[in-house]
């Protein structure tokens, strides 16, 4: 069975799922994200890098999220901001949580549900 690109993630850095979700949650609730250790940071990361959204730089591909996930034009504006805001964070993994934490945040999931505009059973 192969193995997933979340799993790889995790193992490589030491994560198990249910802890990353609890760290995300946290985060979130208390806004203190110098209490998460970097290895649930590098996970993001880590992820980005195998989903192939991350431009040469290492920073969230806004062209290409937008074509892949066929963003609307509000959650365009999220990921935009997102990125600006984050953009001067040096640590690639810190960068790349703050980002999830900050569309988490920010993204309208009801503008977002047009991924497959051709199906009607979701």
């Amino acid at each position: 069975m192969p193995v997933s690109v979340a799993d790889e993630c995790l193992a490589k850095n030491n994560v198990t799922r249910e802890d990353f979700l609890l760290r995300i949650d946290q985060s979130l609730a208390e806004t203190h994200e110098e209490n998460i250790e970097i290895n649930y940071m590098c996970f993001v990361h880590c992820m980005a890098t195998e989903l192939n959204v991350l431009d040469a730089n290492g920073r969230i591909d806004i062209e290409l999220l937008q074509i892949v996930e066929n963003l609307r034009d509000t959650n365009i504006e999220v990921v935009e901001e997102c990125n600006r805001v984050n953009n001067s964070v040096e640590d690639l993994c810190i960068y790349a949580f703050e980002m999830l934490l900050c569309l988490i945040k920010n993204i309208d999931n009801t503008q977002y549900i047009n991924i497959a505009p051709e199906r009607a059973d979701y």
